[in-house]
């Protein structure tokens, strides 16, 4: 069964450099800076298991990520890719998932690191009234861009990821020269359910890949593009994450955990003084890239849910001239622009990880019903080898995870989730009634 694409009126200029950097743009945000410090406090030395952990995960999932999205070209990414197979309910609370736990509360929380880093850095910019401005100002300003055309928003985000990653990389090349290999050796073996705590916490640092693909009415031939964007990007940012931890604790060894600004520290000790100047920049740089990236992608969800009617419809509207979803990327900014002024955000990032973790395991599952269903949006989809193999681990490793999580945090994700199947249960209902 063929499933036409519903977003004809987008253009499809996106290909496979655009989208795995993008991939990466989405995924290397502000928290990787800081994360080395925490996974060294849980595992010490052993770090690197939580980050092949999520690298497994995230190969796996990636696969799945590419058959959907193959199989699903229309626009919404993972909202489309769950909608498909399990209808409108489960595709209603995989779409909120996507925008509050991976977007929109993210981004509020990237620009309020932002400009905590700016104002640290000069002071005069840490006044109320300069924070309100700073902040509406880069919304805005993303915003604009994005309602320019979708080629001059991959512009961006190709160009941001670019400048972000280059000190990364360095850091990582120069640290190879100084790394103490007596700081890397292993004194002891971790518990699972340890390795499992440490990836949970890593997990942040790799969202993002999902936030690509709500772009997927704009993928040039997505059964080719997808599944090669996704794992070009995966596998920068494995390779990158990987070699900042090993080059961070051969560099600081004992001292890592207790590291505020862990990479600050290692490029102190790597490149002197202007070494740590430049990771602060990257982090700034970083910080931006995502925001860039992430108003290029989540709006692409709030225009696929009215394009469903799953909101009002005014939402759905593409831009005559630029062929963007404008109304969509001015509501979004707006939303992302009152979470970071208001604070109210924080409460929700509880969510960010195990909602994501909930978004996954449906994607992956939906996979499997996606090839039942014999859906196609092109005459020749990509398929995962090993038949059910990959969805079925992915699943495994996602549940094994979310096992780990206090029983505070199942309980907010499973409220949140009920209350969003409810209201898209009732908004269905009334649908359907006469």
């Amino acid at each position: 069964m063929d499933q036409p694409s519903e977003s004809t009126a987008l253009k499809r200029v996106i290909g496979v450099t655009s989208l795995g950097l993008n991939t990466v743009n989405l995924t290397i945000a502000a928290g990787i800076f800081g994360l080395p410090a925490i996974i060294a406090g849980i595992l010490g030395a052993q770090g690197v298991l939580a980050y092949l952990v999520c690298a497994v995960l995230f190969g796996l999932v990636g696969l799945c990520f590419a058959e959907a999205g193959s199989r699903v070209g229309r626009a919404g990414g993972l909202y489309a890719y769950a909608s498909v197979p399990f209808g409108p309910i489960v595709g209603g609370i995989a779409g909120t998932l996507l925008w509050t736990a991976s977007g929109s509360v993210a981004d509020a929380a990237i620009v309020n690191l932002l400009v905590d880093t700016l104002a640290a850095a000069m002071p005069a910019l840490a006044a109320p009234w300069v924070r309100v401005v700073i902040i509406l100002a880069l919304f805005t300003t993303v915003a604009l861009i994005n309602i320019r055309g979708v080629t001059h928003g991959v512009r961006l985000s190709v160009a941001l990821t670019i400048i972000k990653i280059t000190p990364l990389a360095l850091l990582v090349i120069g640290g190879l020269f100084v790394v103490d290999p007596a700081k890397l050796a292993w004194t002891s073996t971790p518990s699972l359910h340890s390795v499992g705590q440490a990836a949970v916490v890593l997990f942040y640092a790799f969202i993002g890949v999902e936030a690509a693909l709500n772009m997927s009415g704009e993928i040039i031939r997505p059964s080719r593009t997808v599944p090669r964007g996704i794992l070009l990007g995966l596998a920068i940012i494995v390779v990158l994450y990987m070699g900042l931890q090993l080059v961070a604790q051969g560099t600081l060894g004992a001292a890592l955990p207790l590291s505020k600004a862990p990479l600050v520290d290692t490029a102190n000790i790597v490149f002197g003084a202007w070494g740590g100047r430049l990771v602060v920049v990257a982090v700034a740089i970083s910080a931006s890239g995502c925001l860039a990236a992430d108003m290029l992608s989540s709006p692409r969800v709030l225009h696929a849910f009215a394009e469903q009617r799953q909101l009002p419809h005014f939402l759905a509207r593409v831009h005559p001239r630029f062929g963007t979803p404008a109304i969509s990327i001015a509501v979004y900014a707006a939303l992302c622009a009152a979470f970071a002024l208001t604070g109210t955000f924080k409460q929700l990032l509880i969510l960010s990880s195990s909602g994501s973790l909930v978004l996954y395991l449906i994607c992956c599952l939906g996979v499997l019903k996606l090839r039942t269903m014999n859906v196609a949006q092109d005459n020749s989809p990509f398929k995962i080898p090993f038949g059910p193999v990959v969805p079925v681990t992915a699943c495994l490793i996602i549940v094994w995870m979310l096992s780990t999580l206090s029983f505070r945090e199942i309980w907010v994700t499973l409220a949140f989730i009920s209350a969003v199947g409810i209201a898209y249960a009732v908004h269905d209902f009334r649908r359907a009634t006469p």
